[in-house]
C-alpha cells in the first residue's frame, strides 16, 4: 500500500468521523439542554459540597441547597426567554424533564422549581450561603448586645454611682444634672447609630471614649477646682476611662470582647457550644429580633460537614484579618475559594460523565446509520472515485474555524452533500452497502460479527469529539498537500 493511498484512506476516515462527531455533538447538546444535565449536575455538586460523605446530612444538605436556590441572587441567574412561543417551549421542556424523571425514578433536584442555573459565580454562592445562615445578622445583633452591656455595666452605671457619691457628699442631689443627662443622651445616640449601621464598632468605641473625655472636661469646668470632693470625683472618672482602654493592645482586646470572632459565629450553628447558649440567653432577655433570628438558624438542620468546613475556613480567614471590620469579607473570600475548588472537581466528574454519554451516542449513531469503520476503510481502499470526492470535500473544510462549522452544521452538511452527490459516504442501509457487508462477513474468521466490531470502532471514534478530528483533518490535508508538491517536483 503506497503512501498516497494511506493518506487518502486516513483522510477519508477522519473526514467521516468529523461529520459524525459533529452530529453527535449536536445531539448531545440538545439532550443536555432538554434534560438540564449541566444545571442538575451543578445542584448535585452543591448538595455534595454541603453534605460531604455523610448520609445522615444528605437530607439537610438538600433542604439547605433548595433554600439557596430560592434566594433572589441565585434565582436571578436562571435566565429564561420571554414571549409566548418561548414560554410554550419552556413548558414542553419542563414536561419532557418531568417525564424523564418519572421513567428513571429520579427526584426533581430543583425542589419546588422546574429549572436552575447552569453556572453560579463563587461570589454569589458565598454571599448567599452566609446570608442564609444569618451569620452577618448574628454578628451585628450579638455585637450590638455586647456593646450595650459594655455601655451599661462599665460606663453608665459606674458614672452614675460616682456622681451619686459626690451628690451625697455635697448634699446636692441636682449636681451636674444637665451634664449627666447630656452624657446619657450621647450614649444612647451612639448605640442607635451602631444598630442602624451608620457607624462601625471601632467608630462607636472612639465616640464612647470621646464622650467620656467631654464629660470629664465639662465637670472639671463646672466644679470648684480647689474642692477635695471635686478632685476625687474627677480622678474616679479618669480611672474609669483608663480601665476601658489605656493602650492600643487594650483597645484591640476590647474590640475582640465585643465583636464575636469568626470561630464564635460559626460555633453558633452548634447547639452544644457556649456561644449558642449565650445567644439563647440573650434571645430570652432582649427584644424579638434575636429570638426571631435564632428560630431561623436551626442548628440541627445545618449539615455537620458544612459546620466543620466553615469552622476550618473561619480559622483560616481569622489569620488573614487585620481589622475587625473586615472579618466577614475574609470569610466570604475563603468560602469562595472553597466553592471554586469543589466546582473544579465537579467539572472533572461532569466531563467524565459526558464522555460516557458521548460513547453511547456515538455507538447509537454508528448502529443507526450503519457506520461500519471496517466497511468504510475497505470502500476507501478499493474505490478511487470515493477517495477523490472526499478529498475535495475535506479540502474545502480544512483551515476553517471549527466553531463556525458547529454553528453552521446545516450549511456544511449541504456543502458535503453537494460534493458527494454522486459518490456518497459508504454508510447507511442501502441494499448495495448491506450486500457488500454480507460479502465481507462471509470471509470474516473471528467469532464476533464484523459489522459489530466496525460499529464499536466508529462509536469510540465519534466520542473523541469534533475538535480532535478537525485538528487531525487539517494535519492530514497539510501532509497530503506537501507530499503532492514533493511528488510533482520529483517528476519534474
Amino acid at each position: 500500500m503506497s503512501l498516497p493511498l494511506i493518506l487518502d484512506l486516513a483522510l477519508g476516515l477522519v473526514f467521516t468521523y468529523l461529520i459524525l462527531s459533529l452530529l453527535a455533538s449536536e445531539i448531545q447538546e440538545i439532550v443536555s439542554t432538554v434534560l438540564q444535565w449541566r444545571a442538575e449536575h451543578l445542584k448535585y455538586s452543591i448538595e455534595q459540597l454541603l453534605a460531604g460523605d455523610s448520609a445522615e446530612s444528605r437530607v439537610a444538605a438538600q433542604e439547605l441547597a433548595n433554600e439557596l436556590y430560592n434566594s433572589p441572587v441565585i434565582r436571578s441567574l436562571n435566565h429564561e426567554a420571554r414571549g409566548r412561543l418561548a414560554h410554550l417551549l419552556r413548558r414542553f421542556l419542563h414536561f419532557v424533564g418531568q417525564l424523564y424523571r418519572i421513567v428513571t425514578r429520579t427526584r426533581n433536584v430543583f425542589g419546588n422549581q422546574t429549572s436552575g442555573p447552569s453556572y453560579i459565580p463563587s461570589e454569589a454562592f458565598a454571599a448567599t450561603l452566609l446570608e442564609n445562615l444569618h451569620l452577618i445578622d448574628l454578628q451585628r445583633l450579638l455585637t450590638k448586645s455586647r456593646l450595650g452591656h459594655l455601655i451599661e455595666d462599665r460606663i453608665r452605671l459606674p458614672v452614675n454611682q460616682i456622681l451619686n457619691d459626690l451628690r451625697i457628699s455635697t448634699a446636692n442631689e441636682y449636681l451636674l444634672g444637665p451634664e449627666i443627662k447630656q452624657l446619657e443622651q450621647s450614649l444612647r445616640q451612639i448605640t442607635d447609630d451602631f444598630q442602624a449601621q451608620h457607624i462601625s464598632l471601632t467608630q462607636a468605641l472612639n465616640l464612647l471614649l470621646s464622650k467620656i473625655d467631654d464629660f470629664i472636661e465639662t465637670t472639671r469646668q463646672s466644679l470648684p477646682t480647689d474642692n477635695h470632693l471635686s478632685q476625687t470625683f474627677l480622678k474616679r472618672l479618669t480611672y474609669l476611662k483608663r480601665n476601658l482602654t489605656n493602650s492600643a493592645d487594650e483597645y484591640a482586646l476590647l474590640v475582640r470582647k465585643i465583636q464575636p470572632t469568626l470561630r464564635e459565629l460559626v460555633l453558633i450553628l452548634d447547639s452544644k457550644s457556649s456561644i449558642y447558649q449565650e445567644v439563647t440567653a440573650l434571645a430570652a432577655q432582649e427584644d424579638g429580633l434575636m429570638r426571631e433570628l435564632l428560630s431561623q438558624i436551626r442548628p440541627q438542620q445545618v449539615p455537620t460537614r458544612l459546620k466543620d468546613s466553615l469552622l476550618t475556613l473561619a480559622e483560616q480567614a481569622q489569620l488573614k484579618v487585620q481589622q475587625a471590620d473586615e472579618e466577614l469579607q475574609k470569610l466570604q473570600k475563603e468560602v469562595e475559594g472553597w466553592f471554586d475548588r469543589s466546582m473544579t472537581r465537579a467539572a472533572g466528574v461532569y466531563k467524565r460523565n459526558a464522555k460516557g454519554v458521548g460513547i453511547l451516542i456515538g455507538l447509537a449513531i454508528a448502529v443507526i446509520l450503519n457506520a461500519d469503520s471496517l466497511h468504510i476503510a475497505n470502500r476507501l481502499t478499493t474505490d478511487q472515485t470515493i477517495r477523490d470526492s472526499i478529498s475535495v470535500a475535506a479540502s474545502q473544510l480544512a483551515n476553517r474555524d471549527l466553531q463556525d462549522l458547529q454553528q453552521e452544521l446545516d450549511l456544511m452538511t449541504e456543502a458535503v452533500d453537494n460534493s458527494l452527490e454522486q459518490f456518497p459516504l459508504p454508510i447507511g442501509r442501502s441494499p448495495r452497502i448491506l450486500e457488500q457487508q454480507a460479502q465481507a462477513e462471509a470471509q470474516w474468521a473471528f467469532p464476533i460479527p464484523r459489522r459489530y466490531l466496525g460499529w464499536l470502532i466508529t462509536g469510540l471514534a465519534i466520542s473523541m469529539g469534533s475538535t480532535f478530528w478537525y485538528d487531525l483533518l487539517n494535519r492530514v490535508v497539510n501532509v497530503r498537500a506537501t507530499g503532492s508538491k514533493q511528488d510533482t517536483s520529483a517528476k519534474d
